[in-house]
């Protein structure tokens, strides 16, 4: 496995760095036509590359938008997203804490209305309109607006949202918080033989799933949970994730790095997989940041 270690950081950081770069030329002209749609939002992405489709029925009637603060891929099919993309910091996570939430779901208007979700859709249906990028890592209102848009919802078990998938945003953020910057991609997944459908378009997922990648160290799991009461999670590799869903979430990323699972926390504060050392510096770095915020909060009391 590969560590960054207090003696070796930066021929690490630089010979990852290289290494990505490398990989994005040489994936430029493996690219789906639809690429230049999201060029505006290449920052959601590491190394600018995109998920890709292993299962290429799922890319029918896809649409990829360019939100403020994250991307998307639409399925005109499922009438939900397939995915969505963040890069997370800790500035932006900082920044999002300032801001209090203003519930405002709406459709998208940049989707032909025909294949549009709309609000009266969820009415009734028995499940939350679960957000796959959170409301809570965006920094400014109108990231907080796209992250209300029906292209970026799907229809979620209430006790998978309110409970599991809450505790593993706040999770993926306290991993932002501990090792600076963070890359996700969150998904959905439909693998029963039979799916569900709510008023007779919105297709109900069968799994979420959350994928997040640590630049820091070069490491990379998945949260993968099925869309129902049970509270049941697991964490698979990205190798893992593409084989059950069909989608190479992060594509860029060395054959090690996708094979193998890291022991992401299913809690905030918990610890990762990492050895003690590994972690010492992090947990500090917390410690001091828990500090600064608490005297913000003193200074606007």
């Amino acid at each position: 496995m590969i560590f960054i270690t207090p003696n070796g950081s930066t021929s690490t950081l630089v010979t990852t760095w290289i290494l990505g770069a490398v990989a994005a030329l040489l994936s430029i002209s493996m690219l789906p036509v639809h690429a230049n749609d999201l060029s505006d939002c290449n920052a959601s992405f590491y190394g600018g590359i995109y998920p890709e489709f292993v299962n290429t029925k799922l890319s029918n009637d896809t649409h990829p938008l360019c939100m403020d603060g994250f991307a998307v891929m639409y399925s005109g099919v499922s009438r939900t997203p397939l995915w969505s993309a963040e890069y997370l910091t800790r500035a932006r996570l900082n920044a999002a804490k300032e801001i209090d939430r203003d519930d405002s779901f709406h459709e998208e208007s940049r989707l032909p209305k025909s294949i549009r979700a709309s609000v009266a859709d969820y009415s009734g249906s028995g499940y939350d309109r679960g957000h796959l990028a959170p409301n809570a890592d965006m920094a400014t209102r109108s990231q907080q607006y796209d992250s209300f848009s029906l292209a970026n919802i799907a229809p979620q078990s209430p006790r998978n949202n309110r409970y599991v998938w809450r505790n593993i945003e706040s999770a993926t953020r306290y991993l932002t918080q501990q090792y600076g910057e963070v890359y996700t991609v969150t998904g959905v997944a439909f693998t029963n033989k039979k799916t569900v459908q709510i008023d007779g378009q919105v297709l109900v997922p069968s799994h979420f799933f959350k994928a997040v990648y640590i630049p820091a160290i070069n490491e990379a799991g998945v949260y993968y949970a099925p869309n129902d009461e049970s509270e049941r999670i697991e964490v698979i590799s990205i190798d893992e994730l593409a084989e059950k869903t069909g989608i190479d979430v992060l594509p860029i990323l060395d054959t090690r790095t996708k094979a193998q699972a890291f022991g992401l926390p299913l809690k905030a504060g918990e610890r990762s997989a990492l050895p003690e050392s590994y972690n010492e510096a992090p947990t500090w770095m917390l410690f001091v940041l828990a500090i600064i915020d608490w005297i913000m909060a003193q200074l606007k009391a």
